[in-house]
């Protein structure tokens, strides 16, 4: 996998729309820094974080897909036709496990969070999928693929630290750059996988 051409497809879809992209992100994040200000920023971060995850998994993936311009109104995406209840589930489900397996040691933690990273992009992706289906789905997709993305969160160091030196004025670009990134990573290797599937089951596939 060519990390270029993830980064590549992203800048193009960004290119002219980095305001909008970034009140995609920046709202939700004011809104739940004022409720963590208020000393209820943990439960309401494990009550809608599936929600705004689903949210974000949803809107930079259409915008991907189709080249266009985020909706505000599609951060209230995980409140429509019964998704909240699977979202909910989903960030509890992610939460849980990699709590678990971090108890074992660091390393085990890390693997899994990469394992059920692709989650909510599943669950954007399949409306009828419930949350242990999306899990399931998303440790599948990621086998052989752990390191890849491992590597990808790696290459956005340099990024990150110039967030930093501009005391934060960098994130307007960055932040949607990385997440239409880890939407192209989604698209690429489920596009793969699908691609891999329908191969599988040719008939010259099963002869061979």
């Amino acid at each position: 996998m060519k990390r270029v051409e993830l980064k590549t497809r992203a800048k193009k879809i960004l290119k002219g729309k980095v305001f909008n992209f970034f009140l995609i992100i920046f709202i939700p994040t004011l809104i739940f820094s004022v409720v963590g200000a208020t000393g209820w920023g943990a439960i309401v971060t494990v009550v809608f974080g599936g929600a705004l995850a689903y949210a974000m998994a949803f809107i930079f993936l259409t915008s991907l897909r189709k080249d266009v311009s985020p909706k505000i109104e599609d951060l209230l995406v995980a409140f429509k036709n019964n998704n909240f209840g699977r979202t909910l589930e989903a960030y509890v489900r992610y939460i849980v496990f990699i709590f678990l397996w971090a108890l074992l040691f660091v390393i085990p933690g890390l693997i899994k969070s990469l394992s059920y990273s692709q989650m909510f992009f599943i669950l954007a992706d399949n409306k009828g999928m419930s949350a242990g289906e999306a899990q399931k789905k998303s440790m599948a997709l990621m086998d052989g693929h752990k390191m890849d993305l491992f590597v990808l969160y790696l290459s956005f160091l340099p990024w990150l630290l110039l967030v930093i030196v501009t005391f934060g004025i960098a994130i307007v670009y960055v932040g949607p750059y990385m997440e239409l990134t880890l939407a192209a990573f989604y698209d690429k290797i489920s596009s793969d996988k699908k691609g891999t599937d329908s191969t599988a089951k040719t008939p010259e596939a099963v002869l061979a």
